[in-house]
């Protein structure tokens, strides 16, 4: 047997005693998207006008009124943000609140979105940004109702760690968040109208080798709306961009159009009154990541 290569573990690693980091110190903009918020959006407003003063930035809270048919825009508005029009669809909101966004860091959070943890959820995801420690971040949020954990384990860890592995560990346990931040070069000026926005923010990040990761955060809730399209929809983008940055071939999509149904189908034997959770995760995974490899490589 040939001698294994010796590879110098530290080969590279510019090893220095000080901090090396360098501090972000330019404005913040917090862009929350918006349909028919009314009941939530003054909160969240003031949430993130808390997260300015809490950081010690200088910033600006945009709400991007998305086709909005109540009175989302004026409560905004009174409530101390800049309120921009924007069509219908989060991606369009997000487009529209980042074509007037004048900060160096930029962050989203939903209209929706109530957080109960010890601070505003924008300043902790843009504090390691604004400490030169990342260039983006995504809020790990440690529950979820079971069907987007299902998602998560039946479909996007085996489907993405199987063509662009690199990005598992950027993206963290709930890939799918709203909340999220980065500097201001990261954000793209051509994104979808609808919801596979943070999906798309999430491969676009991923192909900019920027330093994404995810930051734990505390108790929340918003309404649940399923989407039902959403999950096909995603996969698609996924699937697209392998072929795209040459992942896959475009013969695969065919066999990969087979696993997503099964992955459906095994999602969907689910009972609520028979299963147990964990053990109904790790199924959906492993069967999902064997489905996966019977077909061979992604080539």
């Amino acid at each position: 047997m040939a001698d294994e290569p010796f590879i110098d573990p530290a080969l590279g690693l510019p090893l220095v005693g000080h901090r090396s980091l360098t501090d972000r110190t330019g404005p913040v903009s917090i862009c929350i998207p918006a349909h028919n918020e009314a009941e939530t959006v003054a909160e969240v407003i003031s949430d993130a006008h808390l997260a300015i003063e809490i950081l010690g930035a200088d910033g600006e809270v945009i709400v991007a009124a998305s086709a909005c048919t109540d009175d989302t825009a004026d409560i905004a508005r009174a409530a101390g943000a800049r309120v921009v029009e924007a069509g219908k669809g989060k991606g369009n909101a997000i487009k529209a609140a980042l074509s007037v966004a004048t900060g160096s860091i930029v962050a989203t959070v939903d209209g929706d979105f109530r957080y109960f943890g010890p601070e505003p959820i924008a300043a902790t995801l843009i504090r390691p940004i604004a400490t030169g420690t990342v260039d983006a971040t995504i809020a790990d949020l440690y529950w979820r109702p079971l069907y987007p954990q299902m998602w998560l384990y039946g479909f996007f860890a085996p489907l993405a760690g199987r063509i662009f592995p690199e990005m598992l560990p950027k993206v963290g346990t709930t890939p799918w968040s709203g909340q999220r931040a980065a500097v201001r070069s990261l954000w793209p000026t051509e994104l979808p109208e609808e919801f596979t926005v943070d999906m798309t923010l999430n491969l676009a990040w991923n192909d900019a080798a920027a330093r994404v990761r995810p930051v734990p955060v505390d108790d929340w809730v918003n309404p649940q709306r399923p989407k039902p399209e959403l999950l096909r929809q995603e996969f698609d983008a996924i699937v697209a961009h392998g072929v795209t940055k040459g992942r896959l071939s475009s013969e695969s999509i065919e066999l990969l159009n087979s696993w997503f149904t099964e992955t459906q189908h095994r999602m969907a034997t689910y009972r609520p009154d028979g299963d147990d959770v964990a053990e109904f995760e790790q199924m959906l995974l492993r069967e999902a990541i064997n489905a996966l490899l019977s077909w061979g490589g992604t080539a």
